[in-house]
């Protein structure tokens, strides 16, 4: 398992696979960092040789510090480029290979499954994954950044670099805490956000039932609940990272204050030049940069841990089964045989106990009882979805655990109750097992199941489309597709679990002459639910407990069996009758054709346990099952702060219906907390700001005039700004998370009540996985914005402006300088926003269909299974993940180019500002 053998290091034999990428990234990135080491030294001879001594000309100094920034811009380009695509390169293989490993789960392992669990792992946790390997790069660069700043600062000083190295032992102790409490936490806050991810599958892949019923409040409610289980579990994350984030951004500052004062009495009483002074407090300064990149990948590091051991716990995920080594013959002879078989979905509680009986060549046999007795069961033992425990399934004389699944199932024509069909043309549902089937052939099966009449009907007959799960089509229609899927691979057993349920009375009859015709000379195994079934029965076989009660014909089992005479009469077995075969009085005026339609649909579903055709599940705890969740693991969850945080939102405003809705309305209500958050904002950027300002007026005012009490004086006032920015951040991480999941929620709850009060049409053209995209990616992408881009844009413009008014302030003439790069700085973004906005909305597009991709093969396993299709869908679903990774990598090219040209601006700046120091 991933634990077992490490989660970095699996994740690396990953990355490993790209040794391009992996090679030019880590390349530029430490070669990026090694330039950047030397600057500081340029600076120091800047100060001592051309300003102080005058030894040394300004133009060429000046001008190695330009092309520092031209190679540092290339340098992060590259670092950029093939570090974004060789994360995005790892996301897609793991993305495809969980895909492979759930087409390859058989019964037990997809009972198992959760479609919420599964979508959670290819969106959240793959996400947390390439944002962690994306930063790799840029840490490792600033680890060698850090080992050669600390080499030259040792041969700068002694004792000042004892004092930057004090504060290893704390950030040392700072980040053990955060790892034993940051990684439970947010394995907790992933899991419940899966869980969240089910309910919306659960509600949109039911929502005619849901519907139907009016259940739309019960499913709000539900999402309520697992929508505050995230809240609280997600508000104990950031309480956890609002402990040890802003300690180990400040420890490293207070590294900064100590050296402030030390190295400035050391300056001032002659053991240090200035220039060395300057050049060490230059090195510290860089340290702080890695240090934060330290914090956040410790926190990202966390997150990607949890979501890469969930990722690889189901690609590891085995089945229970192995497959067969022996072909079955052509020339087999299309029997059954079911000897002394026991089997049970828990091992503890059995479904069939020594069952018994056999198929001859060319037979038909029904098989009938009770609700609980297994009948459908045996429906799932013949495709070997689930191995027996006892005894043995035989076809054509050999054991189906002997020979291979593609020539088993091969032989077998499955129509399952549900009758699923996925989100594609008619034609190419019939088509489904034997793609390269003519139109004809098509025709001629769906001729045979009673459904070319209804097809031709259809705006664009074979070519159109029906909805997820063929919702455009009624119960009967779909029941009539599926049956023509299964004529069409002309097999040598056909097993149908009463595939004709849902069609009124005349259309069966029709289905059933036609299938008369099918079945003449085939093996066929029928699961009745209705007595008309057995009409097309040679013999049939009655089960009680598992076991068999009698076998034989009607006529034979009418005379000597109690319990068949009871299931022809029970009005809960094969005495009743659908309401879509004999519709019910109803006063003229009333429309009740859709009630009818519901009603059959409902009665079909009654016959066969929902969960193992359409992957629907007996409701648990979703956030703990289908995880990695080690006794350890769990313990370490239970050791951790409780989760009690509730939204505190106004909940019957979020479910309210808007004529319109935007951002503004979004954050309607949440104007003080946002405002709190703003201006704590503001107290981080601007003490941010005011200790590199007092740092420098310690240096001009304390260390070049040689007055010790203006160094311990700038120093103290430094020691303050340090603290109230270590509060602020304290502060600022808990309101902005609390504000930012608060709101997540009441667009949680706007989302999905709006989806409930959405008539059946829009999920007839939507899929359940791009529905299931806006509910997660779309959601999540607005909570980094609100957590972290608001914040993040809100620093950059208190830092810019801070920046302007201290030069104008300073200097005129600097200013000017700086200001010059505005022109450019403005067209480059300009034009990166326009080219950017477009690279996104087409990454969003395709991961929906990613997604829906997902989601419908996760729904529609058994049927992707029964007819051979999992190699066509892993190449289907592997050219869709690549297609979204294209348009990502193309966005990463974008990024790229603009963030480092931002970086190569201000260098240029900071080195005319240099000469324009020394012109002076």
């Amino acid at each position: 398992m991933a634990a077992q053998q490490g989660w970095a290091r699996r994740l690396w034999g990953y990355a490993w696979r790209y040794p391009k990428d992996v090679i030019l990234a880590l390349g530029s990135s430490l070669a990026g960092m090694a330039v950047m080491a030397v600057v500081p030294l340029i600076t120091k001879v800047i100060i001592d040789d051309v300003v102080g001594d005058k030894t040394r000309g300004m133009a060429p100094w000046a001008g190695a510090l330009i092309v520092a920034a031209l190679l540092v811009y290339v340098l992060t380009y590259i670092r950029r480029y093939y570090g974004g695509r060789l994360a995005l390169d790892v996301q897609h293989d793991l993305r495809t290979e969980m895909y492979g490993t759930i087409t390859r789960l058989d019964g037990r392992r997809q009972d198992e499954l959760s479609t919420g669990q599964v979508v959670g792992r290819a969106t959240s946790d793959l996400q947390l994954i390439q944002g962690l390997l994306f930063m790799l790069p840029m840490t490792i660069g600033n680890f060698l950044l850090f080992l050669i700043s600390l080499v030259i600062m040792a041969w700068l000083s002694i004792p000042l670099t004892l004092v930057a190295l004090a504060v290893a032992p704390a950030l040392w102790w700072i980040a053990k805490r955060s790892r034993t409490k940051l990684h439970p936490a947010t394995w907790y806050a992933q899991a419940q956000a899966a869980a969240v991810a089910g309910v919306v599958d659960g509600a949109v892949g039911g929502v005619r039932v849901v519907k139907g019923f009016g259940q739309e409040e019960q499913e709000t409610q539900k999402l309520r609940e697992v929508g505050r289980r995230l809240f609280a579990g997600r508000l104990r994350t950031i309480r956890l990272n609002s402990r040890y984030t802003p300690a180990l951004q400040a420890v490293p500052a207070l590294g900064q204050v100590a050296m402030l004062a030390l190295g400035g009495w050391l300056a001032v009483r002659g053991n240090v030049t200035l220039g060395t002074f300057v050049a060490f407090s230059t090195y510290l300064a860089q340290l702080v940069g890695p240090v934060r990149m330290l914090a956040m990948v410790l926190t990202v590091g966390q997150q990607a841990r949890a979501g890469t051991e969930r990722v690889l716990e189901l690609i590891d995920t085995e089945p229970a089964l192995t497959d067969g080594t022996r072909e079955l013959p052509a020339d087999a002879p299309a029997t059954v045989e079911f000897d002394d078989v026991s089997f049970g979905y828990d091992p503890d509680k059995p479904v069939l106990d020594g069952l018994s009986f056999e198929i001859r060549p060319g037979e038909t046999l029904a098989v009938v009882g009770s609700s609980g007795s297994g009948k459908s069961t045996v429906s799932l033992l013949l495709p070997r979805f689930y191995d027996v425990t006892r005894g043995a399934v035989l076809i054509g004389g050999h054991d189906v655990r002997e020979l291979t699944l593609d020539s088993l199932r091969a032989a077998i024509g499955l129509v399952p109750e549900d009758s699923f069909l996925f989100s594609d043309t008619v034609r190419a549902n019939i088509a489904y097992g034997r793609p390269d089937a003519t139109h004809e052939e098509i025709e001629k099966a769906a001729r045979a199941a009673q459904a070319h009449g209804f097809i031709s009907a259809l705006p664009d007959g074979y070519d159109t489309v029906v909805g997820e799960h063929g919702l455009t089509l009624s119960g009967g229609q779909r029941q009539r597709v599926a049956l023509a899927r299964a004529i069409l691979t002309d097999p040598r057993l056909l097993v149908l679990d009463d595939a004709t349920s849902a069609v009124d009375a005349r259309v069966e009859h029709e289905i059933h002459e036609a299938l008369k015709r099918v079945m003449e000379g085939r093996t066929t195994l029928l699961i009745a639910h209705r007595r008309s079934t057995l009409n097309l029965a040679d013999r049939i076989a009655v089960l009680d407990g598992g076991r068999l009660a009698d076998l034989g014909t009607h006529e034979e089992l009418e005379r000597r069996s109690a319990l068949y005479r009871r299931l022809l009469t029970d009005p809960d077995e094969l005495g009743g009758v659908s309401p879509g075969h004999t519709p019910k009085a109803a006063p003229q005026d009333e429309d009740t054709s859709v009630r009818e339609e519901l009603d059959a649909e409902f009665d079909a579903e009654r016959g066969v346990t929902p969960r193992l055709w359409t992957g629907d599940r007996e409701r648990k705890d979703t956030a703990l099952s289908g995880t990695p969740a080690t006794p350890e693991l769990l313990a370490q969850v239970d050791a951790l702060p409780p989760a009690t945080e509730t939204p505190d939102v106004d909940e019957a405003r979020a479910v309210r219906p808007e004529e319109s809705y935007g951002l503004r309305m979004l954050l309607k209500g949440f104007g003080l907390p946002l405002l709190v958050s703003l201006a704590l904002v503001a107290v981080d950027a601007g003490m941010g700001l005011l200790l590199p300002v007092l740092i420098r007026h310690g240096i001009d005012s304390g260390v070049s005039e040689l007055a010790l009490g203006a160094v311990w004086a700038a120093s103290a006032l430094a020691l303050a700004a340090v603290l109230a920015q270590w509060a602020a951040q304290i502060g600022e991480i808990r309101m902005t998370g609390r504000t930012g999941e608060r709101v997540l929620y009441a667009l949680r709850l706007k989302i999905f009540s709006q989806l409930q009060r959405l008539g059946l049409d829009y999920y007839e053209r939507e899929l359940t996985g791009r529905i299931m995209t806006r509910m997660t990616t779309d959601v999540d992408a607005l909570s980094t914005f609100l957590q972290t881009g608001l914040v993040t844009a809100f620093v950059s413009v208190v830092t810019f402006f801070g920046i302007m008014v201290a030069l104008l302030v300073i200097d005129v003439e600097l200013a000017l300088v700086v200001f010059a790069t505005l022109p450019p700085l403005i067209v480059a973004t300009f034009f990166f926003r326009r080219a950017s906005v477009k690279a996104y909305e087409l990454a969003r597009e395709r991961v929906s269909g990613v997604n829906a991709d997902l989601q419908e093969t996760v729904a529609g396993l058994r049927i992707v299974q029964a007819f051979g299709r999992e190699r066509d869908g892993g190449r289907r679903f592997a050219e869709r993940s690549d297609g979204y990774r294209q348009a990502r990598v193309h966005g990463q090219w974008l990024i790229s180019i603009y963030f480092p040209f931002v970086q190569f601006l201000s260098s240029a700046a900071a080195a005319d500002d240099r000469n324009c120091t020394n012109g002076k």
